[in-house]
This record gives C-alpha cells, structure tokens and sequence, in this order.
C-alpha cells in the first residue's frame, strides 16, 4: 500500500513511561513480556500480522495490519492471508517467508516462548503453505473448525513476521542459511538470537536488531535505567503522516519523579498519579489536555496454588471466596483512586465497553462483606481471629472441615509481592490488607519492581523455581494485565492447566472445558458461561481496576486520541507543533 504523506517539518515527543516499566526485551519471540516490552519497544519496530485498536475500541484494525482480512475455506479449517506491500529497512520486501520463519522458530522452540497453551497456537496447525510463486500470500490449516473470531484475535494476532534474510543464523559471523527449516536449525537460530537479545547494553547497536519493518528505529538505548530513542525507519512503507523525528521514552522510578518532570515541563506525554488529580487545573492551565486511557484488560492477585507452603490453603474455593469477599472494591475506588478507578468482577473489564460483558459480571457477583468472609471460614473449621490469624481446628475433607493438605492448627497468613512505584496503588494494597486482618487473615507485603516481580512467577515444579512466591500483585497504573497479543477474552493463556502464563499453576477441569467451548464457537451465550464461572471460580483475586493511566497530552500534540485501549501507540501518526 502507498504511504501516506508526511509532514516536511521534524519534532521531538518526549514520552514518560510507568514507574519500573521499563522495555528490555526487543526479540519478538520470547518466554517474557510486559506492556512496555510489547507496546513501547517491539511493535513499534516489528509489527504483528495484525494490529487491534480501532477509535478507542479493542477491535481488529486492519489499516495498521500487515495482512488483509483472513480468507476461511476447507470448511473453516483453512486460512488464508494475503500481505501487504510492506519492506524491511534493508530493502527487502515482507512476504510469506518471514511468516515460515517465525512460525519455524514458534514450533521448535514453543516450551520457551510466553503464550504458549499446549494443544492450541502452533499444535493445532496440521499444515503450512509459503509458496514460492506467491510471495505475498500463505495459508494455514488448522486441525479442526475454530471460531474464526477466535482464531483471528487469539492466535493469528500472534504472528509477527521476522526478517528471515538477516536474522536466519547461528552466529554472528556466520552466513545466512535456511536453519529454520529443520528442528535442530531452528532451536540453534533461536538460541542464536535469544543470546542477542539478552544483551541488552547493545539493543541500539546490534546489526540484528537495525533490520525492522516498523516505522521506528531504535539509535539509543541504556540498559542502565530503559531510556530510549528512536527515528523514523526511512524505508517504512506502511500508514503514517505525523511530523515526529524523534520519540524518547523516559523511564521513572516512581510516579511522583514522573509528574515532578511533567510539571516542570521536560514531557510532552506523560500522566498525572492519582494522588495528584488537584493538579488538573495547573496543568491544563500550562498547555495539557487530560485524557483517560482506559486498557483491554482486568486487574487481579495471582495465586500461587503449587507453593509447598501455601498452595493447599488457596486451592480451597471457600478461602479464595473469603479472600474476594474482604476486599471493598467501591470503597478502594472511592477514598484511595479518588474515583478514577473501576471494579473488577471476573475475566472481562467493566471498561471499555464491549459485548462480552454479563449482568453477572456487571453486579458484583460475591460483594464486600467481612461478616459473609468470617462465616465461610468459620463453617469450614476455622476458628476467627480477627486482628489475628485465624486457625485450622477441624482438619479433613468431609463437610465443614478444613480441606486437602490442611493440618489442625495452621493458620491463614500468606506473602504478598506487590508493584512499586505508585503511592496510591501502595494505599490500596494496604487497605485490602487491612481488611483481610479484620478477617483474620495475615499478609506480609513486599514492595518490589514490576520486572523483578515478573521474573520469579512461575508454577512450582519439582522443586525448582517458582517455589518461593505466594500472592503476586502486579497491577499497579501503568503494568495492569492486557489482552494482549490474543485480544479474545477467552482466558486460556492465564487460566488453561499448563499454559506457560499461568504462572500460578491453577487447573480446573470444567474451566479447561468451558474455555474450550469458546474456541470452538463464536456463540456469546457460549461465551457467557465461561465468564460468569471464572467470576466466581476465583482463580485469581479481583481487584479494582484503573485506568492504564490518567494521561497528560501537551495541546498541541495530535493525532494521539482517541487512546488505544489495547496500549498500542502510533507516534508516526501523530503531529507536534510545541
């Protein structure tokens, strides 16, 4: 497709990233992810076959996407997808074997990469075409009839196209051959570029990472504290008509060092804390526009159900429904968010609207209520200590007792890792806390950064790793969990037995099924029946939501509204005059 036309004239946009969020994984193919990893650094250089966001809501966007609409034959067992005219920077035109590429690496590699779900995205993929005669086109076909809403948002948006001419190596001074098309060549480019990419002092050096078909170029970056650069890749060949010749990312600590360089005018887009909203009027008065961008996503505690400690306590429905029912959401949303917060009430936001939304899900299905919370606890054998920890006296699991693995006299205390960073998301924490005491029910919290936190989670296996967290709270404003790159709310990268994002080992039988409905059926009645047994399943612990954050747009600074509530930015389409 023809480029649209830029503006002549050049700008710099300075733009502030969350607090700890920094981007340190480049290669798009990768066992880790994060907003900023994802958003801010690899789509904004690789883009994704497609791309979803469209005016504000979390839908396909085919002006943005490297391949036209999917074409479903053989029954709905067949896709085809043609590309678009797009071009590496190193002339090279995308086509269908950069698709094979990074499809060859997907399967030989797929233990290592993060979105993993046995059984789905690439094992159901009977077979592949790349014909050579037809450069532009290729064709999946799967082992069975999908929901071709689901196959398209969950596992077709997961294919980025990588540069096959340049990265198809083993080492850095070997030649380029065709590896990927065995499975031992495959895991040797894979381990090849992995080595690469977790240098991260050489991201905007690195020869490997030069060749993108995105509209940016990395030219700085420090490994040190996440602050990037980047330019306009002069070979882009995709939509764009801003004037923006140079984007900074600059990364923060805290949200309170964030809005000390905004007030003080060193950013051209950044947020303002929750905190601080009294500012409004200063800032609007200095040249800024508030924006709430709302994200596709919810927010949630994660429960580590394989901690040797632990695990059997939360693996308890009845503990996990007295854990949701002390936390206040509309309380926490009120007196700490200052009502820039929303519930969270199961697997689909409440915010941004979407038809996957239940009345369930709607009305708070297990309400605040410290006195429905002690009553679980205590019709289960529990004797309430409130203010103290309460205790296991009726051990077993017949009725009324205290379930699998729970000894008499073990008591309800857990640890909790929670985003540092935000003040207010700190407050909140603290308030869940203090109402789980009143319940008798102990949490040591620990404060840690985003990525550390990322780091450790994994389902206990063996005895080796992931053995040693119990609650992870990752959701500060700024790292909330997205859907994203599958954008269907159907839940099986994080609730599905085994899938490599379910760090907290959780599995259920019927949620494996119910889930399964949901890729075979596009029916929204089939839909509903998932999202209204996850609500009240708890495999995580609902929590309120909040806007990805509360933006601070310098006026005269366009193109950027409506905000993309699957976080995606396009800085090549946005104009600056300030």
């Amino acid at each position: 497709m023809a480029p649209e036309v830029q503006a002549s004239s050049g700008a710099t946009v300075k733009f502030g990233l969350p607090p700890n969020e920094i981007p340190n994984s480049i290669f798009p193919l990768v066992d880790l992810v994060s907003n900023a990893n994802l958003f801010d650094l690899q789509y904004l250089l690789y883009r994704p076959l497609y791309w979803f966001g469209t005016n504000g809501t979390p839908v396909l966007n085919e002006k943005y996407s490297l391949g036209d609409a999917p074409v479903f034959s053989n029954g709905g067992k067949t896709v085809t997808i043609t590309l678009k005219s797009y071009h590496w920077s190193d002339g090279r035109p995308v086509t269908n074997r950069d698709v094979e590429f990074w499809m060859d690496m997907l399967i030989a590699n797929k233990s290592d990469w993060f979105d993993y779900v046995p059984g789905l995205f690439p094992d159901n993929v009977a077979s592949m075409s790349f014909p050579a005669a037809t450069p532009e086109q290729f064709s999946l076909t799967f082992d069975k009839a999908y929901s071709q809403t689901w196959l398209t948002y969950n596992e077709l948006s997961q294919i980025i196209p990588i540069p096959q001419q340049a990265w198809d190596r083993t080492s850095a001074t070997g030649p380029i051959g065709d590896y990927d098309e065995t499975a031992s060549g495959a895991k040797a480019v894979y381990s090849y570029l992995t080595s690469q990419a977790t240098t991260v002092s050489t991201y905007a050096s690195n020869p490997i990472w030069k060749v993108v078909d995105g509209p940016w170029e990395l030219t700085t970056y420090s490994s040190a504290t996440g602050y990037a650069v980047f330019t306009p890749n002069p070979d882009y060949t995709g939509p764009k008509q801003g004037n923006v010749t140079k984007f900074e990312e600059i990364p923060f600590t805290s949200d309170a060092a964030e809005f000390d360089a905004l007030r003080s005018g060193q950013l051209d887009y950044g947020y303002v804390p929750s905190q601080d909203l009294d500012q409004e009027s200063y800032l609007k008065s200095h040249g800024y526009q508030i924006a709430d961008w709302v994200g596709w996503g919810y927010n949630s505690i994660v429960l580590n159900y394989t901690n040797p400690s632990v695990g059997a306590l939360f693996s308890q429905l009845y503990i996990r429904q007295a854990l949701q029912r002390s936390i206040d959401q509309p309380e926490i949303d009120h007196d700490v968010f200052k009502d820039t917060a929303y519930p969270t009430y199961g697997p689909v936001p409440v915010k941004p609207s979407s038809p996957f939304l239940t009345d369930e899900e709607k009305d708070n299905p297990l309400p605040y209520s410290l006195a429905a919370a002690r009553q679980l606890l205590k019709s289960h054998g529990w004797t309430i200590h409130v203010g103290g920890e309460d205790r296991c006296e009726r051990p077993g699991t017949g009725a009324g007792e205290c379930g699998a693995h729970i000894s008499k006299g073990e008591g309800l205390a857990f640890t909790q890792e929670f985003a540092s960073g935000s003040e207010t998301f700190a407050a909140a924490v603290e308030a869940i806390k203090s109402a789980w005491s009143e319940a008798g029910i102990q949490v040591t919290l620990q404060q840690k950064p985003t990525n550390v936190i990322f780091l450790n989670l994994s389902p206990c296996v063996d005895g080796k790793g992931g053995c040693s967290w119990e609650m992870a709270n990752i959701g500060a404003p700024g790292s909330t969990p997205t859907y994203s790159p599958d954008y269907y709310p159907t839940g099986e990268t994080f609730f599905t037995t085994g899938a490599a994002t379910n760090v907290g080992g959780y599995s259920n039988p019927e949620m494996n099924s119910l889930i399964r409905q949901t890729q075979l059926n596009s029916s929204l009645k089939v839909f509903d029946r998932y999202e209204d047994f996850a609500a009240t399943q708890l495999p995580d612990l609902w929590e309120p939501n909040f806007y990805y954050q509360i933006s601070v747009i310098r006026t005269s600074l366009k193109g950027v509204l409506p905000q993309n509530p699957n976080l995606n930015i396009n800085p090549e389409m946005w104009t600056f005059s300030g």
